[in-house]
């Protein structure tokens, strides 16, 4: 294939990447003062440890340097296998925000219609955003495990307590749930016409098979009704859902969520194709799903305003749990308004200044 038939875009790949690449710089910033720079130093700390245990034996009478040692390492092998400080938040929020500024921000300032006028094909301009986005969430991973393999080459020490091996493997395990919540971001960027709905629709889609299953889960014992089912299925189904990516990587269904993750890529471009410009700047991108949208936002506030109000109620009238059941149908009419006023209020707002 002659690369001028690639998509790939040297002055798109330049416009995306000089808007977003702070992104990339804070995240590498974020993950090399939370984990990295204490994984690099731990044989440092641990010479430290013993020279302070031979100048003060006194302060540490039952220390046992062996099993010292053997405490960092299965320490840092936890941290290697297990999402820790704040990874997971990086892993979450830093692909939401690359596909907000690469997508909503475009489609909110209405940049997107300038480059309709210039000589750049809808596949082009998706391409170099999707290029950007992965550029910008792998990246900051792929610094600090560089780091931390330059640092057991340069210290014979280092390699006493972690191996290039669990230093690749933490990476690879990254790769793949940044890649599946980039996946699950793009969706909701070829959807939404704003930055603003765009994190807040996916964040709720991101949580609602858990959030939801637990609104229904609280409500149903507001009624009295008692069930396993929904903890029967968060057991079965919690690490087929967005929020089980943040499990240790051996519990994950990794096709399944790999094949998703490329249906999802797919969809984004196909919906990205039919984005109406006109339309750019709105809450939804497409008409057609703003009922469902209004519904959707509904239903949850009202299930949400029904179990705070009757614990409210509960707390100040009749302090105790047993309250009367025409107050919970009460917070369920006020959550309806609620929902449907601010889901109406969300896509006129945008419309108006559209």
């Amino acid at each position: 294939m002659g690369l001028q038939t690639l998509p790939f875009n040297k002055t798109l790949f330049k416009k995306d990447w000089k808007m977003t690449k702070w992104l990339c710089f804070v995240a590498a910033g974020i993950l090399f003062f939370t984990m990295t720079l204490g994984v690099i130093n731990t044989y440092n700390n641990y010479q430290r440890t013993l020279k302070e245990v031979e100048e003060h034996p006194e302060r540490f009478s039952d220390f046992d340097a062996e099993v010292h040692k053997d405490y960092i390492k299965e320490s840092l092998m936890r941290m290697f296998k297990r999402l820790t400080g704040m990874e997971p938040v990086v892993i979450i929020f830093m692909p939401m925000a690359a596909a907000a500024l690469l997508f909503g921000e475009e489609k909110r300032k209405k940049t997107l219609e300038v480059l309709s006028t210039m000589p750049f094909t809808r596949r082009e301009i998706f391409f170099n955003k999707v290029i950007v986005a992965c550029v910008n969430v792998f990246l900051p991973f792929l610094i600090n495990a560089v780091i931390m393999l330059a640092a057991l080459g340069l210290s014979k020490g280092l390699r006493n307590f972690y191996s290039a091996g669990m230093v690749m493997s933490w990476l690879g395990a990254d790769v793949f749930r940044l890649f599946v919540v980039l996946s699950f971001s793009l969706l909701f960027a070829s959807i939404t016409g704003t930055s603003i709905s765009h994190l807040v629709l996916t964040i709720i889609f991101f949580i609602f098979p858990i959030g939801f299953a637990g609104l229904l889960d609280m409500n149903m014992s507001l009624w009295g009704y008692h069930t396993s089912v929904i903890d029967t299925f968060l057991n079965t189904f919690g690490t087929y859902t967005m929020p089980g990516l943040l499990d240790g990587i051996e519990n994950i269904p990794i096709v399944f969520h790999l094949i998703s993750a490329i249906v999802m890529i797919i969809a984004a471009k196909l919906l990205f194709d039919r984005n109406k410009l006109e339309r750019s700047g709105e809450t939804l991108e497409f008409e057609s799903i703003e009922t469902f949208f209004k519904v959707g936002v509904t239903v949850c506030t009202s299930l949400l305003i029904g179990v705070i109000f009757t614990w409210l109620i509960g707390g100040i009238i009749f302090f105790s749990g047993d309250v009367p059941r025409i107050v919970t149908i009460v917070g369920y009419i006020i959550g309806i308004l609620i929902g449907w006023f601010i889901a109406s209020y969300s896509i006129k707002l945008n419309r108006v200044k559209a």
